[in-house]
């Protein structure tokens, strides 16, 4: 009876220590290490996120990450995954050294998990280090030396060489079970000599855009001044049209005032002609004589003229004189004396 509740007890404790799981991230592979049952070397990979029961010392059991992971190859020992500068250097077509920051960012196919067990090793370090580094650092460098120096600045050019390393490095790892998602080409450095060509040359072509932006400022000012001169000439302009438009209708004015004053006068004088005119007519009719006596009548009506004479104190009748004048009789020979 005792010897039946060891063996129940020892067997309990081999069934409660084989018990293994996974979480949400890992995968498992049991691999076979005693052909009893399964063939020796025979794999079994379990998905995410269980609990299962392995025999132990027949079978092994691993754990594998099936997340993203990187691989940070930086000139920074405190960015990257080494302690020491870790960049990756490539040949440009043009004879230049790039010394580029990259992150490559891979993963182990959860289908694929025991061949990389097998064939790569049994922890994420471990498949990196024999795998993933020589073979990205590598696919890298030959991809990026089909590219100028002047290339490499152009973002799209850079992002598409990117692509293409890429798609090479995931069909070079692919047999081994790992996938590529992308590879980021972050920082870049060229050799010193090179780098203070390049820096000079930035430095030029600033200069010549400051230059440039310089020139457009001066000729928008120029503009601007131009454009206040012509609104200022064309104020002057319209006073000047204003002003002459002002005498223009002022020397209108004054012309028809002198026009209509010289018509009148005209007319006045018209008037006087056509009187005179009559007059004349009138005189060289028969009873002109009458006709002046009646003018000469009408001057002197109403005035009385004295005649005094130089030597003799005694005064003419001149009222009586033009009187006999005007009647035809002769004048009288003795003086009158005047009252």
């Amino acid at each position: 009876m005792r010897q039946i509740v060891a063996l129940s007890a020892l067997l309990l404790s081999g069934l409660l220590s084989a018990c293994e799981s996974t979480s949400s991230t890992e995968v498992g592979v049991r691999t076979t290490l005693v052909g009893v049952v399964e063939k020796r070397g025979d794999q079994q990979v379990y998905p995410p996120g269980g609990v299962y029961v392995v025999t132990p010392f027949i079978n092994s059991w691993h754990v594998l990450p099936i997340q993203q992971q990187n691989l940070l190859m930086n000139a920074d020992p405190e960015e990257g995954d080494r302690p020491i500068p870790d960049d990756v250097t490539f040949k440009t077509k043009d004879g230049n050294n790039v010394h580029i920051d990259v992150n490559v960012m891979w993963r182990i196919h959860p289908d694929r998990a025991g061949d990389v067990l097998a064939r790569l090793g049994s922890s994420v370090d471990e498949i990196k280090e024999r795998m993933v580094r020589p073979m990205a650092r590598a696919v890298i460098r030959d991809v990026f030396n089909t590219i100028t120096s002047e290339e490499y600045y152009h973002v799209a050019t850079k992002n598409r060489v990117a692509a293409q390393a890429r798609d090479e490095l995931e069909k070079q790892l692919s047999p081994f079970g790992l996938m590529v998602d992308s590879i980021q080409v972050q920082q870049h450095r060229f050799d010193p000599e090179y780098q203070a060509a390049i820096n000079a040359q930035k430095q030029a072509e600033a200069d010549v855009q400051t230059l440039l932006e310089q020139q457009k400022n001066v000729v928008v000012e120029k503009q601007t001044e131009l454009m206040a001169k012509r609104a200022e000439w064309n104020r002057k302009l319209e006073e000047a049209r204003g002003e002459a438009g002002r005498i223009h209708n002022e020397a209108d004015a004054y012309a028809r005032q002198r026009s209509n004053t010289a018509k009148a006068t005209l007319v006045e004088a018209q008037a006087e002609a056509d009187a005179t005119r009559k007059e004349a007519e009138a005189l060289n009719k028969m009873g002109g004589d009458a006709y002046v006596k009646m003018q000469l009548a009408k001057q002197f009506a109403g005035k009385r003229i004295l005649l005094v004479p130089g030597a003799n104190v005694s005064t003419m009748n001149v009222n009586q004189l033009l009187g006999l004048l005007m009647d035809g009789q002769s004048a009288p020979t003795s003086a009158t004396p005047a009252k």
